[in-house]
């Protein structure tokens, strides 16, 4: 994850480099649904489960002598403490088959191979510095692949800070 100097950087290296501009990608879902190596197990009462998933799952067949049903988890999901660590690999992994290298010295902040792009990623925000929109598209077809997303163009959000870019007189407030 980036941190907010990291971000700042590219703020200014955005704004004193010609032609650039910034978007941002965000990543819906991110934790949810990521294929998991080694499964996980938990129990859950009975009394719990809606009615429509104990009907379709038979799951009065299922109780222990204490009302406890046995699941198991296949699948990234909120509140599995390794689910973001699972989904960022899966993330990182699609990053580097399609050229996209994170850099030794600032995490957080990657840069493609040979593609004049670059971008910052905390969680599952890029903040996207490109001078061609058709290395941005390249970038989000990425992630696109294995995740939903949403992509500003405008990027006028970014973790959260509210941004207003003037590329004529390059500036941003």
């Amino acid at each position: 994850t980036a941190d907010l100097l990291t971000v700042k950087l590219m703020f200014n290296s955005i704004i004193s480099t010609p032609n650039a501009k910034f978007m941002t990608i965000d990543i819906k879902d991110f934790y949810l649904m990521t294929p998991m190596d080694r499964f996980e197990y938990f129990r859950m009462k009975l009394e719990f489960f809606p009615q429509d998933i104990i009907d379709e799952y038979g799951l009065r067949d299922k109780v222990d002598t204490e009302g406890n049903v046995f699941c198991e988890v296949r699948r990234g999901m909120y509140g599995l403490p390794q689910a973001g660590i699972i989904a960022q690999d899966l993330l990182t992994k699609r990053l580097h088959q399609a050229g996209y290298r994170q850099s030794k010295v600032t995490p957080g902040y990657w840069r493609h191979e040979w593609c004049p792009i670059s971008f910052t990623l905390v969680v599952d925000d890029f903040g996207v510095k490109y001078v061609s929109k058709e290395h941005a598209q390249y970038l989000i077809e990425t992630p696109r692949k294995k995740f939903s997303l949403s992509e500003d163009w405008d990027g006028a959000l970014y973790c959260g800070i509210t941004l207003q870019w003037d590329y004529l007189k390059r500036d941003l407030t």
